[in-house]
């Protein structure tokens, strides 16, 4: 046996336990390698994930083409080449990452080539150089190693170099003043940007990202990521009557207090009245400006005018007229009326903060990465999207690691592995999605006690753990925290419909929608769930028609049911067929599933019996 293979038996460091390989990853797909490719990233996790769960067999390009890629059930990879395409590129962004980011990486992840069955290994570190020469007389010492992970989790692999382990005829003098002078060059050419042909922001992102996790946390600015947009003092028109019961000030801080309420937006006001001091201070920092006037016609009515302008592109971007503005409990448009028009306009999440900065922002990746990361889940939630769902927890995931009060990181987080339940993704047995999402939920209230968002994702896994009561308390708190939150409230109304208070749950849904607000996808199932049960079927019809194509499971029950009961047995049956490619359960045992999501038993009978009549299989 030769001296190499002596070595290879003799070496005896463990390979990466499953917990290192994972905070290698999460490492991995917060940097800026990844974060800009989250099909990437989704890649990468799926592999790793699946290695580290034993399913290494499952890891064929088949069905990374439809778990990962989403091509659909009829995907032949020996005709779609888009595994291999995909896989090259992550292989050159992994090779990008080690050379920058993650060069002192402990734990390095890779996917050979010719495989999709990525290899973990731990990093071997140079010793410093005085180290190496006094060593050189006794040989290499050590080997690092590279395991992969087979389905019953023995371990098997090669052994590479380690920078220690260099034969002793390199480190005598003639040889180690090579060395010394090729190092000396490679420090110049990283100087200058040249290194490998690299250019100069390359490299400077190589050397800041040295400095391992408080680089990290440097690249965090102070506060929590969220646009910032000033609300401007209202501008008056006109001389109003000392009793004139609509008021500028009045108005301005209405719409003050309830922006505040927003979990998604930071708040600044500009000084109403300023002075030659106060002039002097530097304007606060702003993405958006809201500017507001106010003109007093006579009677006790006035007219406003609203703009918004993003500072980024210096314009308005949105602008709208309020007229015949009557003072609080007066008749037709309000003072309360309009705040609530401007907070569903501007600040949920169809608004027109979220939709310019949705479109810019994951579109060009700038801005904090806190805020894309609330984007991207947003984004994802509104689709039936593997993919999406998965680029946007992995975020949520590192930036929490890394940011331990990032509060509606975790609101966010809770959100996904409450959807993670709904749609039956990563249902790990060890860790259910609803246990993970109960934490997340909990830790976001306990970073910001005051977040109404925060007590929705609570309201809505306590539903989804069947502890009803503890649902609608939490419902109750997020209502009473922002009244304003017309989707939160048509959320609550929800959660009463599934139930069985209906009555009282399509009231609050209907109050959700009176305000001009865009409804979200989900809310047009619970009403049509709710005008299911109370004999209402042109509005289940209407409501089933506003669900996206291929939304949710649910959602494609209601398009089922809808277009059975309006006599268009071809769009029952597509719809059937979209819901079989999308969970194949739904088609074997529909009254099962409905049971898993649907705590109301008179909802779930009716729903299923419909589905009977449209010739689903009974599964009673």
């Amino acid at each position: 046996m030769n001296a190499m293979a002596q070595a290879i038996d003799s070496a005896s460091e463990s390979a990466p336990s499953p917990d290192e390989i994972r905070a290698a990853l999460d490492h991995m797909l917060l940097s800026d390698v990844f974060s800009r490719s989250p099909q990437l990233g989704a890649f990468l996790r799926f592999v790793t994930e699946a290695v580290l769960h034993g399913k290494g067999d499952r890891i064929k390009a088949y069905t990374i083409g439809v778990e990962v890629l989403r091509r659909d059930t009829s995907f032949d990879p020996q005709v779609d080449p888009i595994v291999r395409v995909e896989a090259t590129r992550l292989r050159r962004a992994i090779e990008r990452y080690y050379a920058g980011p993650g060069r002192d990486d402990a734990v390095v992840i890779d996917l050979p080539r010719g495989s999709y069955v990525p290899t973990f290994r731990h990093r071997e570190f140079a010793e410093p150089a005085t180290s190496l020469i006094g060593e050189a007389e006794s040989g290499p010492k050590s080997w690092s190693e590279s395991w992969s992970w087979s389905k019953s989790g023995s371990k098997s692999g090669s052994k590479s170099w380690s920078k220690s382990s260099w034969p002793k005829r390199l480190l005598q003098p003639p040889m180690l003043a090579v060395l010394t002078a090729a190092a000396a060059f490679v420090a110049a050419a990283l100087a200058s940007g040249l290194y490998l042909g690299r250019h100069a922001d390359t490299s400077a992102a190589i050397a800041a990202a040295g400095d391992g996790d408080a680089h990290r946390s440097a690249a965090l600015s102070p506060g929590n990521g969220m646009p910032v947009v000033l609300i401007e003092p209202i501008h008056v028109i006109g001389a109003p009557s000392p009793s004139h019961p609509v008021a500028a000030e009045r108005l301005r801080a209405k719409i003050g207090d309830a922006f505040a309420r927003f979990d998604t937006i930071n708040v600044a006001s500009a000084l109403a009245g300023a002075t030659a001091a106060t002039a002097a201070r530097p304007a606060p920092r702003s993405d958006y400006v809201l500017s507001g006037s106010l003109e007093y016609a006579g009677g006790d009515a006035a007219n406003a005018w609203f703009t918004l302008a993003s500072v980024a592109e210096g314009k308005l971007v949105w602008s709208r007229t309020f007229e015949q503005i009557h003072p609080p409990g007066g008749t037709g448009l309000t003072e309360d009326s309009v705040v609530v028009t401007l907070t569903n306009s501007l600040l949920q999440s169809y608004g027109v903060i979220r939709s310019r900065d949705r479109a810019h922002q994951l579109a060009s990746n700038v801005g904090d990465p806190r805020y894309r990361c609330v984007l991207e889940a947003a984004d994802s939630m509104q689709k039936a999207d593997r993919q999406l769902h998965n680029a946007a927890r992995a975020c949520l995931e590192n930036l929490t690691a890394h940011d331990p009060s990032f509060a509606l990181g975790f609101t966010f987080l809770a959100m996904l592995y409450n959807r993670e339940f709904q749609l039956a993704y990563d249902l790990r047995p060890e860790d259910p999605p609803l246990e993970r999402a109960l934490r997340a939920a909990r830790q976001g209230i306990l970073l910001n006690p005051e977040s109404a968002r925060g007590y929705l994702a609570l309201m809505i896994v306590q539903a989804n753990r069947r502890d009803t009561a503890a649902a609608l308390e939490a419902g109750r708190k997020m209502v009473s925290l922002n009244k304003f939150d017309m989707l939160a409230l048509g959320e609550y109304g929800g959660r009463l419909i599934m139930a069985g208070q209906i009555e009282q749950g399509m009231a609050m849904l209907r109050e959700a929608g009176a305000g001009g607000a865009v409804r979200p996808s989900w809310h047009y199932v619970y009403l049509f769930i709710g005008s299911t049960m109370t004999g209402d079927s042109a509005g289940a019809v209407r409501y089933a028609g506003s669900i996206p194509d291929g939304n949710t499971p649910l959602g494609l029950v209601a398009q089922l049911l809808a277009a059975y009961e309006a006599g268009k047995p071809d769009d029952a049956r597509r719809a059937a067929d979209r819901l079989r490619a999308l969970d194949p359960g739904w088609l074997r045992n529909p009254r099962q599933e409905l049971s898993r999501i649907i705590p109301a038993r008179a909802i779930v009978d009716r729903l299923a019996k419909g589905l009977v009549a449209a010739g689903l299989p009974d599964g009673s």
